[in-house]
């Protein structure tokens, strides 16, 4: 597949979305060395020894603002990207290493070749050499993926001539170490070193062969993911993306095979009805349930929404198949707007599907990864493959894409998330090359939740064919054609039923009184958005509201002047998209599954 991208301004709900976090953390939480985050890895705070895991943010940051500038081509993030990349690489020691570290702290310093080193520095200077390598990217200096080189280059002394296990350098059942794989790919991919090239495969190797871990093997097997390691998600997903990453640059069928089953098994099982991967019953929030377990209080942690998303982004590469857009876009609608705050600055810890919000500090991983699927969402939304252009993402939004030899401007001009429909409008793109000759082809993913659809070219209802779970128009184009898909905007309903019957003397999540009950819930979406109340509560109290089959069946969307004011009534409960229910906004709550009486 080839993916050219041009430039993009995104709109309506995504949009605001994006411009909030783009003038919230992406500009304030760090702009200089001086920003507390990047002042972690400053000589005289090492030495205290208080770095730890936050240094992950500096990396996260980098390609966050590298992806937001290829995007904006703003001077001003360009000078705070440049200024604190350029403090980092000075501070880059001889052996190469650069994190936050004191020295008789660092991963390589352990009492034997066999100990693990259960801490955050090689993770850390996996987020760095993501960061540096991207940084690349957004400014066309190499010495930034110079200093990448070197941290890879000192990780390859650990490992092969200080005898040290990547597994062993972090948590996680070896996961956290072997989520190197994913910048490292990044890098290989932008510098072909061999050194490099030992690390992806040694990565490969010990997923495979660290004892607790095995994740290759496992998932070719399908072995649930909840089995397999210590069934942590953020780190899994990590691990996933690199595995498609390395896939793509080598061409292993077994990593292919790993990843379309982990894929289909996290997306049949373990995603919550707004798209985040989730966790949280009789066990710790953040590591995947075991597939027959629900309850209505679904968890997702921010930083798994993010390499979910990853993940998938890396699926939809390989494949070319609408069903990974669909999860993409569902996702970016429900899971990412939820965990939000509309300041742009603050993000929920866990998103939980009932009940409180999870809020964290300004110091939390969950914090800088929202930041960063937000800026990857433009990335996603559009492609320009061999024979056109694709949408992945359906959201008002313009694009620029180089298309068959030409460049092609290609405007989305209505509220789809509010009205199911999508037009788009071709034209030119001033000041370049003449747009594509010939026909070429327009397709837009069809929505999961799209049992049927409508296309018109110029207002005349067209013809289209469907591949791949993409809608295809192919003709030649000229500036000014319009292109529309009308959805069926109806409200649909999904049913769960919990059963528990698990109490035990350490419920943490649940109240011992729920033992033995089995409860029927439901809940509503519409189009590509998930609806909620701000009824409270409480995580461990069940306060529910209650709605009969009738008050279910009689439901109906209520329209105001505008299409975003849009809500859901059923009975006397009055719902509206959780994606404009942003977080720490009036109550801290929401709710979007109800009992059925």
């Amino acid at each position: 597949m080839i993916s050219i991208f041009l430039s993009i301004v995104v709109g309506g709900l995504l949009g605001h979305a994006v411009d909030a976090g783009y003038n919230g953390r992406l500009m304030h939480y760090i702009n200089s060395p001086q920003s507390e985050a990047i002042a972690l890895f400053s000589p005289e705070v090492v030495q205290k020894g208080k770095g730890g895991w936050r240094g992950e943010h500096a990396g996260k940051w980098m390609y966050a603002a590298s992806r937001a500038y290829e995007r904006t081509g703003d001077p001003q993030l360009l000078a705070n990207l440049v200024s604190v990349a350029d403090y980092l690489v000075s501070l880059q020691e001889e052996d190469g290493y650069l994190g936050c570290y004191r020295k008789d702290k660092r991963f390589y310093h352990r009492p034997g070749p066999e100990a693990m080193v259960v801490d955050w520095d090689t993770w850390i200077i996996a987020y760095l050499i993501k960061g540096f390598t991207e940084t690349t990217v957004a400014t066309g200096d190499p010495k930034y993926a110079d200093c990448a080189l070197r941290l890879a280059g000192f990780l390859h002394w650990t490992v092969f001539d200080q005898g040290i296990k990547i597994a062993q350098t972090g948590m996680h059942s070896g996961m956290a170490g072997c989520g190197m794989l994913d910048p490292l790919c990044d890098l290989y991919k932008l510098r072909p070193d061999p050194k490099v090239r030992a690390l992806i495969d040694e990565c490969l190797k010990e997923m495979d062969e660290t004892p607790c871990l095995q994740l290759i093997s496992l998932l070719v097997k399908d072995y649930d993911v909840s089995l397999i390691g210590n069934g942590k998600i953020y780190e899994m997903n990590r691990c996933m993306t690199g595995l498609a990453k390395a896939y793509q640059l080598f061409g292993d069928e077994r990593l292919l095979q790993a990843c379309l089953n982990g894929w289909e098994c996290i997306r049949s099982t373990h995603l919550t009805t707004l798209g985040g991967p989730w966790g949280g019953i009789n066990c710790c929030f953040e590591l995947f349930n075991r597939p027959a377990e629900w309850a209505p209080y679904e968890i997702t942690e921010t930083c798994s929404f993010m390499e979910w998303m990853h993940f998938t982004w890396e699926m939809l590469q390989i494949t070319g198949e609408g069903k990974y857009a669909s999860e993409l876009e569902k996702t970016a609608y429900n899971a990412m707007m939820a965990a939000r705050a509309e300041d742009g600055d603050r993000w929920i810890y866990y998103v939980r599907t009932n009940g409180d919000f999870g809020p964290g500090a300004d110091w939390s991983c969950c914090w800088s990864s929202g930041m960063t699927a937000l800026e990857d969402v433009p990335v996603y939304m559009y492609e320009a493959r061999k024979d056109g252009v694709y949408v992945n993402i359906i959201s008002e939004s313009s694009t620029a894409l180089a298309v068959k030899g030409g460049q092609v401007r290609i405007d989305q001009v209505s509220d789809y998330a509010h009205t199911g429909s999508a037009e788009f409008v071709i034209g030119e793109v001033p000041g370049t090359e003449a747009m594509p000759k010939g026909a070429w082809t327009l397709a837009v993913h069809q929505p999961e939740w799209a049992s049927s659809f409508v296309v018109k070219v110029n207002g005349k209802e067209a013809k289209a064919a469907v591949k791949d779970g993409y809608i295809r128009i192919r003709k030649a184009w000229k500036a000014g054609d319009r292109i529309t898909l009308e959805f069926p905007y109806e409200i649909r309903t999904l049913e769960r039923s919990w059963e528990y019957s698990n109490a035990g003397s350490r419920e943490h999540n649940f109240s011992n009184w729920y033992n033995g009950f089995t409860k029927h819930y439901v809940t509503f979406c519409a189009g590509p958005l998930v609806f909620a109340t701000d009824h409270f509560d409480k995580f461990a109290e069940q306060h529910p509201v209650f709605l009969t089959r009738e008050q279910i069946a009689a439901a109906s969307l209520i329209r105001g002047a505008k299409p975003s004011d849009l809500t859901l009534k059923a009975g006397d409960t009055v719902l509206k998209p959780i994606a404009q229910m942003p977080a720490y906004e009036g109550p801290m709550c929401r709710f979007i599954w109800f009992q059925i009486q």
